[in-house]
C-alpha cells in the first residue's frame, strides 16, 4: 500500500526516497498478495528537490545501482511537505507468518535503450523468476500471441511504436539486458489485452483499491497495490532519468514497464491505477505503454491527454495526483468513452467503472462482483462515515481502512485467500 500526502508549501520542492519495508503473508505462490505487504510504517525522510534534480543531470553511468531499500516505506511528493505515509495492514491482522522482503532500489540514466538494458541486466534473475513461476498462467498467452502474431502483437506494436517509440525502445532494453526473449515481454505487457482476447479476465489478479482526498489544502492518495503472490520477492524501486524528461521513481514488477505500480515524477505527479475487466478491446496503444508515457508528463493536463489517448487499446482507471497544482484526478477510460473527475472531498476506486456515462461499459461480470464490487461496498460505508470527520483524516486512517478484512477473502486488504 502507498500513500501520498501533501500540504502546500514551497513550490518545487520534491519529497524524496523513503525507507521502504515489505512485509508479504507466507503463502505457497499460488495466489495474490495486497500490497506485497502488511508492515507498519516505521520511520521516512524527505530529500529536497534540488537534491533530486541534481541526481536527475548527473553522469552516473546507465547501470548505476543505489543502496537497497531496507524498509517497507516509499513515497514522492512534489510541491508539498510529506505529511503522512503508507503501509498496509498492521502485522497482528495478518492471519498468517509475515515474511520480510528487501527492496532492491536501481537509479538509472541515459537514452531509454540504456535506461531499459541496465534495467534488464540488473533483474534479469526477478523476470526469468516471475516468468517461471507463472507459467501455468504465461505459455498459454504467449502461445496465444504467437499464434497470430499480425493480428493479437504487430498492431499493437505499431500503433506503440509510432505514438511513443521511445518506450518500444525501453523495453527492447530490457530484452537485451535480462537476455528474456523480446516477445516473452511483449506478451507480459500485453496481458490485458491478449486476456480479453481470450476471455480469461478472471483468471488474473482481483485488482487494487484506492481512497483519495481532497480537503482543506491537503491531498491524501492511498492505494493497495495486488498483485499475484509470485511477485512477491521479487518487486524492486527504479529510479529512471533520460534527458529531456522527468525523472521519475517506481515500484516496478518484474519484466512490465513502469508506471503500472504506484511511482512519482520530479515534476510533481503521482500516479497510481485500477485495473478494469474490459470486455471490449481494439488495435491500438497497449495499457502497460499509456502507464510508462504518463509518467513523463510535466502535468495534469499532459498526463490526461496521454491517459486518452484517442488509439487507446483497453479500458483503464488512472489516479492522477499534482502536488504543484494540488489536485486528484480520477480518470476512467474505455476504447469508446472516457471520463475525467476531479476529486473534491473524499473519494474511492477498485476495480470497475462507476463515473456517470462509463458504468455501462462491457465489463467481465464474474470479475466484478468477484472482488470489486466487494471490495467497494466496503470501502463506501466506510467513507460515508468518514465524511462527516474530513478535517480529522489523516494517511493512518485511509490506511485503516485500506487494512480492513470486512468482507474477506474479498476485503480491501486481500491475502492469497482470496482467490
Amino acid at each position: 500500500m502507498s500513500t501520498y500526502q501533501t500540504k502546500p508549501s514551497s513550490p518545487g520542492s520534491l519529497s524524496g526516497f523513503q525507507d521502504y519495508h515489505l512485509t508479504p503473508p507466507a503463502g505457497d505462490g499460488d495466489g495474490d498478495v495486497n500490497g506485497y505487504g502488511y508492515g507498519n510504517v516505521e520511520k521516512y525522510f524527505a530529500s529536497s528537490a534540488q537534491d533530486f534534480t541534481d541526481k536527475s543531470t548527473s553522469k552516473r553511468s546507465p547501470g548505476y545501482k543505489a543502496p537497497q531499500i531496507d524498509r517497507r516505506t516509499f513515497l514522492l511528493a512534489g510541491a508539498g511537505a510529506l505529511a503522512g505515509l503508507a503501509a498496509g495492514c498492521p502485522p497482528r491482522r495478518v492471519p498468517a507468518p509475515a515474511r520480510d522482503f528487501p527492496l532492491p532500489h536501481l537509479e538509472v540514466s541515459g537514452t531509454p535503450f540504456e535506461c531499459g538494458r541496465a534495467i534488464g541486466r540488473r533483474f534479469a534473475r526477478q523476470i526469468r523468476l516471475g516468468l517461471e513461476r507463472r507459467a501455468g498462467w504465461f505459455r498459454p498467452l504467449k502461445d496465444f500471441m504467437l499464434a497470430d502474431l499480425p493480428g493479437r502483437c504487430e498492431g499493437f506494436l505499431a500503433a506503440a511504436r509510432e505514438h511513443f517509440p521511445d518506450i518500444v525502445e525501453e523495453l527492447e532494453g530490457w530484452a537485451e539486458g535480462s537476455g528474456v526473449d523480446f516477445f516473452d515481454l511483449v506478451a507480459l505487457n500485453l496481458k490485458a489485452e491478449l486476456g480479453a482476447m481470450m476471455a480469461r479476465q478472471r483468471t488474473e489478479c482481483p485488482g487494487c483499491s484506492t481512497l483519495a482526498l481532497n480537503h482543506g489544502g491537503r491531498l491524501l492518495l492511498a492505494h493497495n497495490e495486488d498483485g499475484h503472490a509470485a511477485y512477491a520477492d521479487l518487486m524492486f524501486l527504479l529510479t529512471v532519468r533520460q534527458p529531456g524528461k522527468p525523472a521519475f521513481t517506481c515500484l516496478s514488477y518484474p519484466g512490465i514497464l513502469p508506471g503500472n505500480g504506484p511511482a512519482a515524477n520530479s515534476a510533481g505527479l503521482v500516479l497510481t491505477t485500477n485495473y478494469i475487466a474490459s470486455i471490449d478491446w481494439r488495435i491500438g496503444v497497449p495499457r502497460y505503454f499509456l502507464d510508462r508515457a504518463v509518467l513523463g508528463a510535466r502535468s495534469l493536463s499532459e498526463a490526461v491527454k496521454i491517459a486518452r489517448h484517442p488509439q487507446r487499446a483497453f479500458a483503464f482507471h488512472f489516479n492522477l495526483a499534482s502536488t504543484r497544482e494540488m489536485k486528484i484526478l480520477s480518470v476512467e477510460t474505455a476504447v469508446d468513452r472516457d471520463k475525467v473527475h476531479q476529486v473534491q472531498g473524499l473519494y474511492l476506486h477498485t476495480n470497475h467503472l462507476v463515473l456517470p456515462g462509463m458504468e455501462d461499459v462491457p465489463q467481465d461480470g464474474d470479475y466484478v462482483d468477484g472482488s470489486s464490487r466487494t471490495r467497494y461496498r466496503v470501502l463506501d460505508s466506510w467513507r460515508r462515515n468518514a465524511e462527516t470527520r474530513l478535517d480529522a483524516l489523516d494517511g493512518k486512517a485511509l490506511i485503516a481502512a485500506l487494512s480492513s478484512h470486512e468482507s474477506s477473502p474479498y476485503s480491501p486488504c486481500r491475502h492469497p485467500a482470496g482467490d
